[in-house]
């Protein structure tokens, strides 16, 4: 089955969180990286079929960029995508994606992953709640990621 990740899932799913703190916050992101290394565990294992827009690649090297601090886990990251992932060219949705940002107001990002997962029939999933609730009106099956229970 294809699924669309967002880089927030993507992100979190191979880093791990940086929190000193033992609180409940860091015990939350503990939760979420465990969920979202066991989604990116299905990927390695071709249990699901990672589709995403090729922006993605340059998104997913600047999160993992800035929350590690280091140009070099950026380069990883988006080298892991571009591995394990069916890049779809987003010129060829591009149409798609002005409607929906258009229609429903949300991001120039969130509409190409949102009509990145509307046209190759995938499950999005996204730790995004705006993309989320943007995709579900439109008839698309997405999934919270904070949401998902492991």
């Amino acid at each position: 089955m294809n699924h669309v990740l967002d880089t927030s899932v993507i992100a979190k799913g191979l880093i791990e969180p940086r929190r000193k703190k033992q609180d409940s916050i860091l015990k939350e992101q503990l939760r979420i990286y465990k969920t979202a290394s066991l989604i990116m565990d299905q990927v390695n294992n071709k249990e699901i079929r990672l589709v995403v827009p090729s922006i993605a690649l340059v998104e997913i090297a600047a999160v993992a960029a800035r929350l590690t601090g280091k140009d070099k886990r950026g380069i990883q990251a988006s080298s892991y995508v571009r591995k394990h992932g069916n890049i779809i060219h987003d010129t060829s949705f591009l149409n798609e994606a002005v409607k929906i940002a258009a229609k429903i107001h949300v991001s120039g990002f969130d509409s190409i992953f949102i009509a990145c997962a509307k046209l190759t029939d995938s499950t999005l999933i996204t730790d995004d709640k705006t993309m989320h609730d943007a995709a579900i009106s439109l008839g698309i099956d997405s999934k919270l990621l904070r949401e998902i229970n492991v």
